[in-house]
């Protein structure tokens, strides 16, 4: 009797010890898997994985028969590179990388090209232009001269006939005759050449009659209207306009001259009687 209760007894309590032990073993496992991943970064050793599932959406832990599963962005990393031949043939290109370059280039050569549209930019420069050329003031004498170059009638390319050896230029300057070489003209030539043996200074304009006509035009506009570098004086009747032209018109030659080895001159007198020129020479 007590053999056959203890033999029960015995049998009852076995799946009681078998379902606690293998309670205790999932728990082992399952705290295994939760620590599986720190025990490997902080060991520096990558520990086995079992396949538990903690809740009804938990992930799969990757275990001997089943592997993880991947996630957006190991697939995004694992998916496979589409590689194109470079122009020159000489290596593979990654073609993400292709394109990026492509439009790394398109844009800086968008950005190096000026727009030319119809957009607020075009349309500023296009009334800045026409601004510009409301603003323009009227021709001066250096423009009436270069378009009058073309007229044959015109001596030197300049100046106009008003009458029997009377000639006007573009700025209103009148050549008639008188002085020793018998006419103004003659007179100011001898000023677009040097004379080294002339005593005392020679003030000689470069670029022959016609530059120095335009010169001269040139120096008596400036003179009229006054202002800084120019002076005016009165000597028996007669208008001497000195004016610095700011730049080269000549040089000083003459024995002086010579001696100082020719000196550029960039100022202007011209001696005048009303509107008729006396004599003009570089200073």
């Amino acid at each position: 009797m007590n053999d056959s209760t203890s033999k029960s007894s015995s049998s009852r309590k076995s799946p009681t010890k078998l379902t606690a032990g293998g309670g205790a073993i999932g728990i082992l496992i399952v705290l295994y898997a939760l620590l599986q991943p720190i025990l490997s970064k902080q060991l520096g050793i990558d520990l086995p994985k079992f396949p538990v599932k903690v809740g009804a959406d938990a992930p799969m832990v990757a275990g001997p028969d089943k592997p993880t599963e991947p996630s957006t962005e190991d697939s995004k990393s694992a998916a496979p590179k589409i590689v194109v031949q470079s122009p020159s043939g000489d290596r593979p290109v990654d073609k993400d990388s292709a394109a990026t370059n492509t439009a790394s280039k398109r844009d800086r050569q968008d950005s190096a090209t000026p727009q030319t549209g119809s957009g607020p930019l075009s349309q500023f420069n296009r009334n800045r232009q026409s601004d510009d050329a409301k603003l323009s003031p009227t021709k001066s004498a250096a423009d009436k001269t270069s378009s009058a170059k073309s007229d044959p009638s015109l001596k030197y390319g300049i100046l106009k006939s008003i009458g029997r050896d009377s000639y006007m230029s573009p700025a209103g300057l009148r050549y008639t005759p008188g002085s020793q070489e018998g006419h103004r003209l003659k007179h100011l030539e001898r000023h677009t050449a040097d004379q080294p043996s002339r005593p005392g200074k020679h003030g000689v304009f470069d670029g022959g009659m016609e530059k120095t006509l335009l010169v001269l035009d040139q120096a008596y506009e400036k003179g009229t209207k006054g202002g800084h570098g120019t002076t005016k004086t009165q000597d028996d009747g007669r208008t001497i306009y000195t004016v610095d032209m700011g730049k080269r018109v000549g040089y000083i030659g003459g024995r002086d001259g010579n001696r100082m080895r020719k000196p550029m001159a960039r100022r202007v007198r011209i001696v005048l009687d009303g509107d008729r020129v006396i004599t003009a020479y570089p200073l």
